[in-house]
């Protein structure tokens, strides 16, 4: 049976991996201009779908290892990964500047979505495992 403390690392692995598959296929950016070339915000749907993959691995990790310091750090990273994920379309990759085109209606929203609630995920975790450690701290004081 699976540890209670690692529910929250599974879930936000799983939610990694949607972000991943998610603005790939369903959420995916603008399709190719009438020559066959790919729009700017092609690049800001791959580079959400490799933070996606890169959370999904942090968070594995961090759900799987026994050393409370290697998770703190893997959910400190994903936590960061998550707010460059939120920036990527719009920030730091630009996309289309219409209102109606995909990238604008699916790809933005759904990324910044999706970064935001990793994020809480990944700030949750992080208070679990600081948590943990005030009250072992407490318990050896005793």
């Amino acid at each position: 049976m699976i540890e209670k403390s690692r529910v929250i690392s599974l879930i936000s692995s799983a939610a990694g991996l949607l972000l991943a598959v998610g603005s790939m296929t369903v959420f995916s950016a603008c399709g190719p201009k009438e020559d066959g070339t790919l729009m700017n915000c092609h690049n800001a749907q791959i580079r959400v779908a490799l933070c996606g993959i890169g959370l999904s691995v942090l968070f594995a990790i961090a759900a799987f290892v026994k050393n409370k310091a290697i998770e703190l750090i893997c959910d400190t990273a994903a936590l960061v990964l998550s707010v460059v994920t939120f920036m990527t379309p719009g920030v730091f990759e630009q996309i289309c500047h219409l209102s109606n085109m995909h990238c604008q209606v699916r790809l933005k929203p759904f990324a910044k979505g999706s970064a935001l609630l990793i994020a809480l995920l990944a700030l949750l975790d992080i208070l679990r495992i600081i948590k943990e450690n005030r009250e072992r701290g407490l318990d050896e004081e005793e």
